[in-house]
């Protein structure tokens, strides 16, 4: 525990990370979400996961900058932070919204497709907040950085799952595209198969 809490502020930033959660959890004990509290909820908590997941994307590229550098000691609650909403969106989908009914789910197994990729994006971030120990870092090696490359399959996920949803109210998936978009596209020239396929040309 020591080496997680290795810097005094990390309990500070933790909360902070934590308030979406706290302010959901008490605007639902007070009864604010009512009389359908899984729809609004999972919305809720799909937009925290969102947020997350372009905060982890853009943590590489800003974490460059001689100013901001500092911000990469963070990079783990981040990270962690993005599973915890998204695992907290399933678990939302599950309880209060498909009431643990497997007839409910089934149905929208079929109905709503989008649903794979967002589950897909969910075993991504739980697989690298899994792996995001220092102890797992050490034992995974070189293999390491590129299983955390998966992020970028996760973000793809994030998009897919947003504009297949999409009714008619296309501005949560819009507003994150174009966040994930450019940052994803900027990765691309940083991917090993990338460099190996330009230094043959």
């Amino acid at each position: 525990m020591s080496t997680f809490w290795d810097r005094k502020e990390k309990p500070y930033i933790v909360i902070l990370f934590c308030l979406p959660f706290v302010w959901m959890f008490v605007s639902l004990l007070m009864g604010q979400y009512f009389p359908d509290p899984g729809k609004l909820l999972m919305r809720l908590s799909g937009i925290w996961a969102s947020v997350a997941v372009v905060a982890v994307m853009a943590m590489t590229l800003i974490g460059k900058v001689k100013s901001f550098r500092f911000i990469n000691r963070y990079r783990r609650f981040i990270g962690l932070t993005a599973f915890f909403y998204a695992l907290l969106h399933f678990v939302i989908y599950l309880v209060l919204f498909a009431g643990l009914s497997w007839t409910w789910i089934s149905s929208d197994l079929v109905e709503k497709p989008y649903i794979y990729v967002g589950t897909l994006a969910l075993v991504i971030l739980a697989v690298l907040a899994l792996t995001s120990t220092k102890a797992m870092i050490r034992k995974l090696g070189k293999k390491w950085k590129p299983l955390h490359r998966l992020m970028y399959l996760a973000a793809i996920g994030v998009i897919a799952h947003l504009w297949w949803q999409v009714k008619d109210d296309i501005s949560l998936a819009l507003y994150f595209s174009v966040f994930l978009v450019p940052l994803l596209i900027m990765k691309i020239p940083t991917l090993p198969s990338y460099k190996k396929l330009f230094k043959k040309t």
